[in-house]
């Protein structure tokens, strides 16, 4: 008997094909592995210190230190890579201004745009931020009082820009209080101000910390327009600018210009923490602002001498 044969089927595969087919399944082509950064980097290292080892077999075995590439950022982004040997000492952190003494404030000096390099973002203190800061706090400048004895810390333009009247009695900051001429000059140019405004603004007073100087020129005001002591002026002064005069001299100027006996219980207050160690003398007090670059204080012209007579004229008899 012939048997049929489909010629379309598929033959059977023979034991040895099956055998190879199951071994072409279960096999896998091993993974490549693909070297991370970190380990090329410390392949490379390893690679340079054993050529340098072959090259140099005698010497101890050099380390290859690697560039720090963010370094020079972050020394630009650290506020201690800031010059501040430009700033006056003690003006980075000596507080902006104090509160309002009628209608001045007593403030240390604002610093212009040209000082940014020197001073961290936070802590700048410009005509810009005291226009900003006063308005936030609902009063509107109208008069300026610049009692430094040098021009090097700002330009008027944006007191100009603001209409703001910019006046400067130049003082010195060392070896002696303010002359009397000046003090008269403050006096005038506040009374006149505040006579002559139509509605309310106020007097930004500052020499370089607004505090010596400042309160010296604000406690003479005080004296000549209220009925109060200097211990009450002095007082006065000092709870609106904490710790307010801290050098004795100008103390005892004060009281001897008008004849008063300075009470045992009236102490000059510590210098502030804010003032470097080397502003101050072998007694361990505070050396005197040294802001004296631009000579002898500006000489007051003919006219304005002349109002001021007549002001004082008017001022004591009226």
């Amino acid at each position: 008997m012939i048997a049929s044969m489909d010629l379309n089927a598929s033959p059977l595969p023979e034991d040895d094909e099956e055998i190879y087919e199951r071994h072409i399944e279960h096999y896998s082509v091993p993974e490549e592995h693909v070297e991370s950064a970190v380990e090329i980097s410390r392949r490379e290292r390893e690679e340079r210190r054993k050529k340098l080892k072959r090259d140099r077999p005698d010497d101890h075995p050099v380390h290859v230190s690697q560039p720090q590439v963010l370094d020079h950022f972050y020394q630009n982004r650290n506020p201690k890579f800031y010059d501040k040997s430009r700033l006056p000492p003690g003006w980075l952190d000596c507080p902006s201004a104090g509160q309002e003494i009628g209608c001045i404030i007593p403030s240390k000096v604002p610093l212009g745009e040209s000082y940014n390099d020197c001073i961290p973002p936070g802590k700048r203190y410009s005509f810009k931020q005291v226009i900003h800061q006063q308005r936030v706090l609902g009063r509107k400048l109208g008069l300026v009082i610049d009692l430094t004895n040098t021009s090097r810390y700002y330009q008027t333009t944006d007191l100009k820009k603001e209409g703001i009247k910019h006046v400067k009695i130049q003082c010195r900051g060392r070896d002696a209080v303010p002359d009397n001429m000046s003090v008269n000059t403050f006096v005038y140019e506040v009374s006149q101000f505040l006579l002559r405004q139509k509605s309310k603004k106020y007097i930004l007073v500052h020499c370089t910390h607004g505090h010596n100087r400042t309160g010296y020129m604000i406690v003479h005001y005080l004296m000549r327009s209220q009925s109060m002591s200097v211990s009450q002026a002095i007082k006065f002064f000092s709870e609106a600018r904490p710790p307010g005069i801290y050098k004795p001299d100008y103390v005892d100027a004060l009281y001897t210009f008008y004849h008063e006996r300075r009470p045992e219980m009236v102490i000059c207050p510590p210098t502030p923490e804010w003032k470097r160690s080397s502003d101050l003398d072998l007694n361990g007090e505070a050396v005197p602002d040294d802001d004296d670059d631009d000579g002898s204080p500006i000489a007051l012209p003919v006219q304005n001498s002349l109002q001021y007579l007549l002001f004082l004229i008017f001022f004591v008899y009226y």
